[in-house]
């Protein structure tokens, strides 16, 4: 029996698809990436862009890459191990290649159940016995400072580094 050409195209098997595909399934057997990512990465191995295409549909159609469940699940992490503000946030999921529809919509989502000056107080308070001896105005600025690079906004920051200045003098 003798299969029609069209018919027989279902059942070759394009080499550089499925090295593409295992690739890709390798990576994201080790942690969560963006679509962004696996893209990259499968670029930088040089696999022609046909596979990648291939394969970046294969991955959508069995839900192993979802840049909204990536952004959720990396938020929630960085809150929780290594809290930092919206725009720190902000910053490393744009960098990821997160849409920014979904970076707003993530952070909204996070940041309403988190309070913003609490989270900035947690994370200066354990950094309090660096600022003890000098003078204010040196120890606002790098309080201020330190919560700027955490991606704190500024009027939390400001607000936060005076309630900890008032603390320490307290003391």
């Amino acid at each position: 029996m003798q299969l029609h050409p069209e018919s027989a195209k279902m059942f070759v098997v394009d080499e550089a698809v499925e090295k593409a595909k295992a690739a890709a399934l390798r990576l994201l057997s080790r942690r969560a990436y963006t679509r962004k990512e696996i893209r990259d990465k499968l670029i930088k191995r040089e696999f022609d862009a046909s596979a990648i295409e291939a394969t970046m549909a294969d991955l959508d159609r069995l839900n192993l890459v979802d840049d909204r469940h990536f952004a959720k699940r990396f938020v929630d992490e960085r809150l929780r191990l290594k809290p930092c503000g919206r725009v720190l946030l902000s910053r490393d999921l744009k960098r990821r290649g997160v849409p920014l529809a979904v970076i707003d919509d993530v952070l909204e989502e996070a940041f309403d159940v988190v309070d913003t000056a609490a989270l900035a107080y947690e994370v200066l308070s354990g950094r309090v016995r660096r600022y003890r001896g000098l003078e204010k105005d040196k120890a606002l600025n790098r309080m201020y400072g330190f919560l700027g690079r955490r991606g704190f906004d500024g009027s939390t920051a400001r607000a936060v580094s005076l309630r900890v200045w008032q603390e320490i003098e307290t003391e």
